[in-house]
């Protein structure tokens, strides 16, 4: 797997070659200063690269940091407790501020390697690497704050937790590499240093190219990456795919050994607090040991167990521990209506099975009026015996009644797309003896049974945790073709094959 050092040294060694090719060139005026933006340049345009083959997760990790954001805000007891109501509101353009965000990386990127308008290009790589050292820092210190305290109560942070983290890594990389949130954090103080260089040694920058030449590319480079941006969220799957359910994909053999990595990890150390003094301290001691942390660490004392420290999942294979990082697979969890588990059928389902995915049901609840038969009941006395009766109950009218009720109304395009694209490949899959069902989000739960009812769904509906849905396919609705536990396809709306063609492809 690609690490972080690999990256680094690649960047470095292609800034090192753009380098000798500028100084060729004559265009540097200082070697070190051409390197660092060469290098530098290089980090940001693959960054954006492989942030733009995916920016709806891009989008979904800057949801995650609004909601924390919102959370901390509204939990502190001074002005800025206003600022919580605007993190909602910012969470709803998550994918435009995700595809600007991207859009701008990638042409900083292309700035500093042709050296386009230098003073901007120092000020906004400034304004971009302060802004990404805010997200990283807060992911990473998180894990210093108890679940409990704010972020701001400053008097409450204890050693470092990784369990506390309020978002588990920044997504510098997409899905690509995922960093640890201390090396992401460190990495991004790192980039602070040519940043300040650039700031105050900007006219020393090089220039590659005229001046026109300079703007057609960093024009082009604005352009080309807004299209690849669209391509892969409004009008296309991601044309790379570096999730855990991208076609051919074992599913089921990944669940497995992420669960038996996870069922052989081990306690190697406490987090203790004392309920007396608030004092907490870090014991290395494994859980065989356990004794000597309760002699260390007495309960008459005031100690208690804050938190454990663990390693990382792993198995055993040829008598070394490899560790097995943990994905989404980890929680694939379904339910049916009834709340019967059905994530272990569906991946034992042998042969073809066909999963429309619906993260989000576009439309809204409403009142409709309905007819109901009204029944009315009229006392009745029954003889049981020659000296006993019992009252009963006979039917006297049943007559016609119209009700309000709560129901949901989906969008016009949007059940248009379920009955006229989604439902006939369901129909004929199931028809070819396909497994054939829905997942929804436990939120949506509710809206389950009147959404399946507008749009005459005769497949059940399942659901999962929101963020599962999102990551098996980055499309509303997604349809995604499974055999016998692994991903064999997936299609994005707008791309559905007509039932004809599936059932021609998959035999």
């Amino acid at each position: 797997m690609t690490s972080l050092p690999t990256l680094l040294i690649s960047f470095a060694l292609v800034g090192l070659a753009l380098t000798a090719l500028t100084k060729l060139t004559k265009k540097t005026k200082n070697l070190f200063l051409s390197f660092l933006q060469h290098f530098c340049g290089v980090w940001f345009v693959f960054s954006g690269l492989v942030k733009a083959v995916d920016p709806i997760g891009t989008a979904y990790k800057m949801e995650d940091y609004f909601a924390q954001f919102e959370t901390t805000f509204a939990g502190l007891q001074n002005s800025f407790k206003h600022l919580a109501p605007m993190f909602p509101s910012l969470a709803t353009l998550s994918t435009g501020f995700s595809i600007l965000m991207i859009i701008l990386e990638i042409a900083l990127g292309v700035m500093l390697i042709v050296g386009f308008s230098r003073r901007l290009t120092a000020w906004l790589f400034a304004l971009i690497v302060v802004f990404f050292t805010f997200l990283t820092g807060f992911t990473y210190l998180t894990g210093f704050v108890p679940t409990e305290a704010n972020f701001f109560d400053f008097a409450k942070w204890g050693p470092y937790v990784k369990t506390q983290m309020r978002v588990t890594d920044c997504g510098c990389f997409g899905d690509f590499i995922k960093l640890d949130p201390k090396i992401s954090f460190f990495k991004d103080l790192g980039l602070l240093i040519p940043t300040f260089v650039f700031l105050f040694r900007s006219q020393q920058m090089h220039q590659l190219f005229t001046a026109r030449g300079r703007n057609v590319i960093v024009g082009l480079s604005v352009v080309g990456s807004f299209v690849f941006c669209l391509q892969n969220t409004y009008w296309d799957l991601p044309v790379v795919d570096f999730r855990p359910f991208k076609k051919d994909a074992n599913v089921r053999e990944r669940k497995a050994l992420e669960e038996e990595a996870r069922g052989n990890i081990e306690i190697i150390g406490w987090v203790m607090e004392n309920t007396q003094t608030g004092e907490v301290a870090t014991a290395m001691i494994p859980m065989e040991r356990y004794k000597e942390l309760l002699a260390q660490y007495p309960k008459d004392k005031g100690w208690k167990v804050k938190d454990q420290i663990k390693t990382e999942p792993f198995v055993e294979k040829d008598g070394q521990r490899v560790v097995v990082t943990e994905t989404k697979v980890t929680d694939f969890a379904v339910e049916d209506s009834d709340n019967n588990e059905m994530a272990e059928e569906i991946l034992n389902e042998p042969g073809y099975s066909l999963m429309i995915v619906a993260y989000k049901f576009y439309g809204e609840k409403q009142m409709e009026t309905v007819v109901v038969q009204d029944t009315t009941w009229l006392p009745d006395t029954l003889r049981i015996s020659a000296d006993s009766f019992q009252v009963g109950q006979k039917v006297g009218s049943i007559e016609p009644k119209k009700v309000e009720r709560e129901t949901f109304v989906p969008e016009e395009h949007y059940g248009a797309l379920y009955k006229n694209k989604v439902n006939p490949l369901a129909e004929a899959a199931a028809n070819a003896g396909w497994k054939v069902y829905a997942l929804n989000t436990f939120q949506d739960a509710e809206m389950a049974d009147a959404f399946r009812a507008k749009i005459n769904a005769k497949y059940p509906f399942y659901r999962g945790d929101d963020k599962l849905l999102k990551t098996i396919i980055r499309s509303n609705p997604g349809v995604v073709i499974w055999k016998d536990g692994v991903v064999i396809d997936n299609y994005h709306w707008r791309h559905l094959p007509t039932p004809e063609v599936l059932l021609e492809k998959f035999k």
